[in-house]
């Protein structure tokens, strides 16, 4: 994907997902953005290209989504845990994908989101994101493609979680299933403020040959 401004219909679509007041941005990965801030630079200071382009368009992104929520372009450092530090009060996810990067923010609960090229994922990790429940629930045409939106959506629900419990779970830490224009997930296990068998609804759509996968708590 090439481009030098924001993607307004992925912007769009993304709005979409999250409630009203949510700061989103969608971004060309190749396209030119400002350098990453001092704060930002240890972070990459030994990444690949691709990495470093990847980084500097999703922070570019972040910025673009605190924007919308009238707030100043800011340094948004790695913490330790390796996730964004995003200013205080501010709960936000990015995500990048198929030559775009994404963020959204927002005052308040935390957010997840995820985006992943809308294509089928090899047989071989079926098993690792899905357990044989979520598989059997899954179309038998298309299967492979919708064990990737599986996975955008436990990737949402990952990005949700963390700044309430700073839990490194795995695919097998909810039961999900697909909806219409969704997904339903349940805790297996109690985890933090999370009870076994807590429900976390999520959106999900598909446009211009991505998944985008949101989850508000």
């Amino acid at each position: 994907m090439t481009g030098t401004g924001p993607d307004q219909a992925l912007e769009t679509a993304l709005a979409s997902l999250f409630p009203p007041g949510t700061g989103v941005a969608a971004l060309a990965i190749d396209a030119p953005h400002p350098p990453p801030f001092p704060a930002e630079e240890p972070a990459i200071a030994k990444a690949v290209a691709s990495r470093r382009a990847e980084f500097i368009a999703g922070r570019a992104a972040a910025r673009r989504a605190l924007a919308a929520l009238g707030l100043p372009a800011v340094p948004i450092p790695r913490g330790p845990d390796r996730q964004p530090i995003w200013p205080t009060g501010i709960e936000g996810s990015i995500a990048h994908a198929a030559g775009r990067a994404i963020a959204v923010a927002r005052n308040g609960a935390p957010l997840g989101v995820d985006i992943e090229q809308e294509a089928p994922i090899d047989p071989d990790l079926w098993p690792v994101i899905c357990t044989p429940d979520e598989l059997a629930a899954l179309p038998l045409a298309g299967r492979g493609t919708y064990v990737r939106h599986v996975f955008s959506a436990k990737e949402a629900i990952y990005k949700a979680q963390f700044p309430i419990t700073g839990a490194l779970i795995g695919f097998d830490a909810v039961d999900l299933r697909l909806t219409t224009d969704g997904f339903v997930a349940r805790f297996r296990q109690p985890l933090s403020v999370f009870r076994a068998g807590h429900r976390i609804e999520g959106r999900r759509l598909v446009t211009a040959g991505v998944i985008l996968a949101g989850v508000s708590l």
